[in-house]
């Protein structure tokens, strides 16, 4: 199968592979770390993919709350915005990136350019050392894009699967007799093998292992809990530091 980037890019200007990323130049300075060992977490996804709600759940936090990251069913995150844990405030911090950058030319707004973004926001993901990427669902190309920018720079890669309340209440809506002999584990495992089986497609540069897909909802009510895949994910990003 041919790799993706040329293959489902929305225009031949627009190729991933056509686009050498390694030549976009954000020239703004990397961002100085705080103390040498401090954690920065990079986290990328289209918008509405859930990043700024599991950005506060994962903090204790509701949306409305002081030093909450901006929700909502719009564009909330323009620039990369930081959020230190607050239980570990000077060496774990949790970066919230754009979900895509589209620019005004000829009229109307241009399809997503992985070498516009790199060039905005190159030098922010360079001072990232691990990137969760978001999908709400099905793999979408934007953020693996980033996905991929983010691997060429040697960063440490998860991917979230971030709205699973909502994938369970479809499966019982769609398909109510699943749940007769099944339970929500065999639809995450499904989920995950799905997940590991479209990015070996696309072109994902290595195989994807099992502990690097996570299966949950950021929503704080399931973050608190640890419900599903979250106590894993909270250990794959923090180790023993939560």
């Amino acid at each position: 199968m041919g790799s993706w980037w040329s293959s489902t890019s929305t225009s031949s200007s627009s190729s991933y592979k056509d686009q050498s990323w390694e030549e976009a130049h954000d020239p703004k300075p990397v961002p100085q770390r705080k103390r040498p060992d401090e954690v920065r977490i990079g986290v990328v996804g289209d918008p509405g993919a859930g990043k700024s709600t599991f950005i506060n759940s994962v903090r204790g936090l509701r949306p409305r709350d002081p030093g909450a990251a901006r929700v909502g069913l719009t564009h909330t995150t323009a620039e990369p915005t930081e959020y230190p844990h607050p239980d570990l405030p000077d060496s774990l911090v949790l970066v919230d990136f754009p979900g895509v950058l589209l620019r005004r030319h000829a009229g109307r707004y241009g399809d997503f350019n992985i070498g516009q973004y790199l060039t905005e926001f190159g030098s922010y993901m360079r001072s990232c050392d691990v990137f969760l990427v978001f999908c709400r669902g099905r793999i979408e190309h934007n953020p693996i894009s980033i996905a991929m920018a983010a691997y060429r720079m040697g960063k440490k890669v998860l991917f979230v699967r971030s709205q699973f309340d909502k994938d369970v209440a479809d499966k019982e809506n769609d398909d109510p007799e699943y749940f007769d002999d099944k339970c929500s584990v065999h639809l995450m495992e499904e989920l995950r093998q799905d997940y590991i089986r479209v990015l070996r497609e696309v072109g994902w540069p290595r195989d994807v292992r099992e502990d690097e897909v996570f299966i949950i909802s950021g929503r704080l009510e399931y973050v608190t809990q640890d419900m599903w895949d979250v106590l894993e994910l909270k250990m794959a990003i923090f180790g023993q530091r939560v």
